[in-house]
């Protein structure tokens, strides 16, 4: 199975240590999107940037992401079969926040903990996820009226 992991403009060493980790089963090919960590992961390629992360997220069969909102919600649109890993080195508490969203409509399988992350590898193949319906902003001109009074 391939496994894009993506970490977005945010570091995430611990992330990329655990799959490192778990990684020694070889059914599971990973690359790695590691942003400007400091922590080379061992158990597939890997890059820092790349201006085409959406090839990236074609050619993967499932995607671990951290739970960055703009990541989650592409992939989601996507209907790509994600696992949403919360950052819980974050100083604030989106990343947290997220993952609960997530989990709560079963739009993907979630990790609050690292030490989760390879039971969810194993469910990923027989999980169905909800499918994501974006919603419309419509609050728009009420904010541009806002911020023009």
């Amino acid at each position: 199975m391939k496994v894009f992991v993506t970490v977005g403009h945010t570091r995430f060493d611990a992330l990329f240590e655990e799959i490192d980790r778990i990684s020694d089963n070889g059914s599971w090919l990973f690359t790695h999107q590691i942003s400007d960590g400091l922590y080379i992961p061992k158990s597939g390629e890997n890059f820092s940037f790349t201006k085409n992360i959406k090839e990236f997220y074609s050619d993967a069969d499932v995607i671990i992401t951290h739970a960055g909102a703009g990541t989650v919600f592409e992939l989601l649109e996507l209907n790509k079969k994600i696992i949403v890993v919360n950052n819980t080195n974050r100083v604030d508490s989106h990343q947290g926040d997220l993952t609960k969203y997530v989990r709560k409509h079963n739009y993907a399988l979630t990790c609050d903990s690292l030490c989760k992350l390879e039971e969810q590898l194993h469910k990923i193949n027989h999980f169905t996820p909800e499918k994501y319906q974006k919603e419309r902003f419509t609050k728009a001109n009420e904010i541009f009226e806002t911020l023009n009074t």
